[in-house]
């Protein structure tokens, strides 16, 4: 008997530990876990989206583009983004199983390594395109490891009750480093060249690294040990879910329009002149639209987090139906050539819906993966193969337009019927409930 007390007032691993806690009280720590776990979640998409705001040093328009350049087309463009994400398709399972054989601070360490050698080894080699792909997929580490690794560590630290705002929260990692990317770059690639901005990057992931190792802890002060589901076949098992699946299929449509479309070619298409289907902003303007999206994202990410935490389990399917319906308009919208006015409420439109997708999207993972710590990092794991697989519809779409297509007409005939497909999917989202409330266990077992 006295064996069976002291195994209950052991802390349980965090496998089979309960994620959905509704304690009211958040650990004080939880809040430096947080701002730490941000920053080196931060580098990664700093990293990846450091080229979308100085697209003419990568692709070459005759006349325009700046000496020193490599001379891409936009399909190469877009595989210089898609690169990253190719390694995170890879890493989006395995990333699971990383966290749990190597801890979570060894897995979120070797992600910021990656952006750090990833942005180190073209920066050093000049224009040497071999070395710039070989960069980027180095650098497709940081995202594929520290988008199923930092949510997890989050979703560790936080109970239920603010759980859904600080997902939300983290969620800005995306779009507050494009925004940052969008207000620093042009500068700095005007001062030092494109490789000033590979290094600014370097510098950032270094720093983040530093201090996330510093103030890492996991609560109870244990190893992020996930030794119930143990094995392949029991952690594969967690995925026979119909829901984390059509979740899937709306967050890759969500991510292949956001990542993509907007953020790899908003910049490009206003940038491109009037006669040949854009609109002729400057560099800093262009920059400057794309700014737009993302800062509406960041107050939308949280409020995204906050409405999904607060809504009913059998009404959390509304935000990604909001986020197919909203995908309809702005893009029928933001990229035609006939009313600047359309284009910017096409924009606008668009930062609701990477902040209400990106913050509303995420927490649901959880959500309907429920069953343990392992699962709901497997269903983390879900939604970063989906966000790989949306980042790779940048070559798609880059090589439309190299074929003669306008960007709307790209739009046409891609991501507006993946909107549909995507509502259709949204609607049949249907969350359970765990099969058995916390509240029924013993009370030294909470």
């Amino acid at each position: 008997m006295e064996k069976d007390s002291a195994a209950l007032k052991q802390p349980r691993p965090y496998a089979e530990s309960d994620i959905n806690r509704y304690e009211e009280k958040t650990p004080r720590y939880a809040w430096v876990i947080w701002i730490v776990t941000f920053l080196v979640s931060f580098a990664a998409p700093l990293g990846q989206f450091k080229l979308v705001n100085i697209p003419l040093y990568f692709i070459y328009v005759p006349n325009v583009s700046p000496a020193g350049g490599f001379m891409l087309d936009g399909a190469g463009f877009g595989m210089l983004m898609t690169c990253v994400s190719l390694i995170g398709i890879v890493l989006a399972f395995p990333a699971a199983f990383i966290c749990r054989k190597l801890g979570l601070r060894w897995t979120i360490t070797i992600a910021t390594l990656g952006v750090i050698v990833g942005g180190l080894i073209p920066a050093l080699a000049g224009t040497n395109i071999t070395a710039l792909y070989i960069g980027r997929f180095i650098e497709g580490l940081g995202i594929g490891l520290v988008g199923v690794s930092a949510p997890t560590l989050i979703t560790l630290w936080f109970p239920d009750k603010t759980r859904g705002v600080m997902l939300g929260l983290w969620c800005c990692w995306v779009p507050l480093s494009i925004t940052l990317d969008a207000l620093v770059t042009p500068s700095i690639a005007a001062a030092s060249g494109w490789q000033g901005v590979f290094w600014f990057v370097i510098i950032f992931a270094t720093v983040a690294l530093i201090l996330f190792n510093i103030f890492y802890k996991v609560p109870g002060g244990e190893g992020a040990s996930y030794n119930v589901e143990s094995n392949f076949k029991e952690c594969i098992v967690l995925l026979k879910n119909k829901d984390i699946w059509l979740l899937f299929i709306v967050f890759a449509v969500f991510i292949a329009g956001q990542t993509g479309i907007v953020n790899t070619y908003l910049p490009t298409f206003l940038q491109t002149s009037v006669e040949t289907g854009g609109w002729g902003f400057t560099e800093q303007a262009a920059a400057m639209g794309l700014s737009v999206v993302t800062t509406i994202g960041l107050v939308a990410n949280p409020a995204g987090g906050a409405i999904t935490n607060r809504l009913p389990l059998k009404l959390k399917r509304i935000m990604p139906v909001l986020v197919a319906v909203i995908y309809l308009f702005c893009f029928y919208m933001m990229f035609q050539t006939e009313n600047i006015t359309l284009v910017w409420v096409g924009i606008v439109l668009m930062g609701l819906c990477a902040g209400i997708g990106g913050g509303g999207l995420r927490p649901l993972a959880p959500t309907i993966m429920n069953k343990s710590a392992m699962a709901a990092t497997m269903g983390m794991a879900v939604l970063q193969f989906a966000q790989c697989i949306g980042n790779c519809f940048s070559p798609v779409y880059g090589g439309m337009i190299d074929a003669g297509y306008t960007y709307w007409d790209a739009c046409l005939f891609t991501i507006i019927p993946l909107s549909v497909v995507m509502l259709i999917a949204a609607i049949f989202i249907n969350p359970k409930p765990k099969g058995k409330p916390l509240s029924e266990e013993p009370e030294n077992h909470r």
